[in-house]
């Protein structure tokens, strides 16, 4: 059975889009029933000579103060909700740090910001090595819950980010789209139909197969909905976010693709590719918790 999302860490930057993420961590933790949302914030490596620390021993102490009591004051005004907060300030490499904090408090979502200006390192280096599932949120972005897109290829990772769905919007009436998008093999002029007779062929066993995944799924007010698109040139991410944006979707939702031990620490390209070109949109990734096994381990390799 899925696990609600309890453990919710929310990466702070110190910059104006920490309020965004301070309002958006109240609206995700109310609507998934969290128990407790840690605020962390990383402050990056100093390079300092040694002769600088020995002269000023409590330099590094103060600066974490500091930003506690900074963040603190954020949290107190824009943090509007019942769930338990904790906040943690470290000092070192953001990557590493932030995965060893979900791992620590063994987390159910870690909640990132994406700025339009940036690339998007960070976000696939914590989407390739994360424990638990990832939500990235545009800059600019609050987070709703009316309009849902999960793309479906009918792999058991599809399927957890429909049962996640349906969980994290329950108490809701929300609309869910689940794209299947669908080629034609290089095959098909063996069968004696052109490439748009059996692309018509493909697209009656994609709607079915999403007529039959619908029925079988237990939803409460949740409105599933099928979309079948083809695919004529490889690129099925750009064909999602098209799709995706064109229905004005409020979060995509798809699955990271760890197959074994070793593969668990990566993602699937497609989900990769999702981070790096989704700029508007805001993203969940999904996946099974414990699937990154030794986590601590792959921190040597950041």
């Amino acid at each position: 059975m899925i696990a609600p999302l309890k453990k919710i860490i929310v990466c702070l930057d110190h910059t104006k889009m920490d309020r965004e993420l301070i309002e958006n961590a109240c609206i995700i933790g109310k609507t998934a029933g969290a128990t407790q949302i840690t605020f962390l914030n990383v402050i990056k490596d100093f390079n300092l000579p040694d002769t600088v620390l020995k002269e000023f021993p409590d330099l590094m102490d103060k600066a974490l103060k500091e930003r506690r009591t900074e963040i603190k004051k954020l949290i107190d005004k824009y943090f509007k909700c019942e769930v338990p907060t904790k906040i943690l300030v470290k000092q070192g490499g953001e990557t590493k740090e932030i995965l060893k904090a979900a791992n620590d408090l063994k987390s159910d979502l870690i909640v990132l910001g994406r700025k339009k200006v940036s690339d998007s390192v960070l976000s696939t280096r914590i989407a390739r090595r994360s424990p638990c599932n990832l939500l990235l949120i545009p800059e600019g972005k609050k987070l709703k819950f009316d309009k849902i897109f999960i793309p479906v290829d009918f792999s058991d990772y599809s399927s957890l980010s429909l049962k996640r769905t349906l969980l994290l919007t329950k108490d809701l009436k929300s609309k869910i789209y689940l794209q299947n998008v669908y080629q034609v093999p290089s095959s098909y002029r063996y069968s004696g139909k052109s490439y748009e007779e059996f692309a018509e062929v493909m697209k009656g066993h994609a709607s079915k197969d999403l007529d039959f995944l619908i029925k079988k799924t237990v939803k409460k007010d949740q409105e599933l909905i099928p979309v079948c698109t083809l695919d004529s040139n490889g690129k099925v991410i750009d064909l999602v976010l098209e799709e995706a944006s064109r229905k004005k979707v409020d979060l995509i939702v798809m699955g990271a693709k760890g197959r074994t031990v070793t593969s668990a620490l990566f993602i699937g390209s497609k989900a990769e590719r999702m981070i790096r070109i989704n700029e508007n949109l805001p993203l969940m990734i999904i996946r099974k918790k414990g699937a990154v096994a030794g986590i601590l381990e792959t921190l040597k390799d950041l």
